[in-house]
């Protein structure tokens, strides 16, 4: 039996003058987001970092439990 556990997103954001990227994670979110609404979310969130601050992308993440059924055991 599969048993869906989670969802994640990772937006990432790239800083003017930096290397590295930003990570802000979101965690529980609805199962199966539209694309249209995480790349909207990781906008959001460039728009409200510094200035120049961009999005580089967002990774979803999801988490499920598989379990034998109590017939098959």
């Amino acid at each position: 039996m599969i048993q869906k556990l989670s969802t994640r997103l990772q937006v990432q954001l790239t800083l003017p003058g930096v290397d590295k990227l930003k990570k802000v994670s979101f965690a529980n979110v609805i199962e199966e987001p539209a694309e249209v609404e995480v790349i909207k979310l990781g906008e959001i969130m460039a728009a409200l970092d510094q200035n120049g601050t961009l999005l580089d992308g967002v990774i979803i993440t999801s988490q499920s439990r598989v379990t034998k059924s109590q017939e098959e055991k």
